[in-house]
């Protein structure tokens, strides 16, 4: 979804499209603690649309910080860059509920979602002449690495970007779901476009503009209301008789696997 959308829309507005996974992840996670609810024979359950505030804050943020004005029309890469928060989302609350069930599976679940991207990746490389342009894919083609293994700087993007960004980044978010919920995991990862707009700084020697001390100050701020409403619920659904402790780890309702 991200690399087909990227093709008919702009990076600034993939990135704002992208950082909703945020609300989707709050949307879902809310309906799975209303079906546990009701599954447990709790009549008087509602909706918590507060719980929703901290993610909608972020995605407020960045799209302060990346769209600047420059939104411009909807375009059907749009619509297919929402496969983006949708997938990413679902990723993250599956992820919460393995690390919970399975905490010491942190590297090989890492090492299965790359192999899986990798082969996924492959595929769509081998069928992109029959998906985009409806040539045939036969024979088989070989990728060329000669360009990227002729250039230290290609072949060192690469590999930052594979071993650093991407395999490194991975076993150390299922290390952080053991103990981070999904919600507000996806509202830390909205922090993203602050780490690129500071790197930007450092590296390329840009400037901070009115904009971006605004959108990061709405996404900090929702990290923090993130906290304070999880403090609230978790302070709300104490027992003061109970010593087993508080707010149990979420399960998927029965037939939403």
């Amino acid at each position: 979804g991200q690399t087909l959308g990227l093709l008919s829309t702009t990076a600034s507005k993939s990135c704002v499209i992208c950082s909703m996974h945020c609300v989707f992840v709050a949307i879902v996670a809310e309906y799975m603690r209303n079906q546990k609810a009701l599954d447990a024979g709790v009549v008087d359950t509602s909706f918590d649309t507060k719980r929703l505030l901290p993610a909608a804050v972020a995605v407020a943020g960045v799209a302060i910080i990346e769209l600047q004005g420059a939104a411009g029309a909807p375009t059907v890469g749009d619509a297919l860059s929402f496969a983006q928060p949708i997938g990413f989302g679902l990723g993250y609350l599956l992820l919460e509920d393995l690390m919970r069930q399975r905490p010491q599976a942190a590297l090989p679940v890492s090492a299965i979602k790359l192999c899986v991207v990798a082969t996924a990746s492959f595929l769509f490389f081998e069928l992109s002449p029959f998906i985009l342009h409806g040539e045939s894919v036969f024979p088989p083609r070989i990728p060329d690495f000669a360009p990227i293994l002729n250039s230290p700087s290609a072949l060192g993007g690469v590999l930052y970007t594979g071993l650093i960004t991407t395999a490194l980044a991975l076993w150390v978010e299922s290390i952080a779901f053991k103990r981070v919920p999904a919600t507000d995991a996806s509202i830390i990862l909205t922090t993203e476009p602050l780490f690129a707009a500071a790197a930007g700084v450092v590296t390329l020697g840009e400037t901070f503009v009115t904009s971006d001390y605004v959108g990061a100050s709405l996404i900090i701020g929702a990290c923090i209301l993130a906290v304070l409403i999880e403090d609230e619920a978790s302070d709300e659904s104490c027992d003061p008789y109970d010593d087993s402790g508080c707010v149990p780890p979420r399960t998927w309702p029965e037939g939403f696997e």
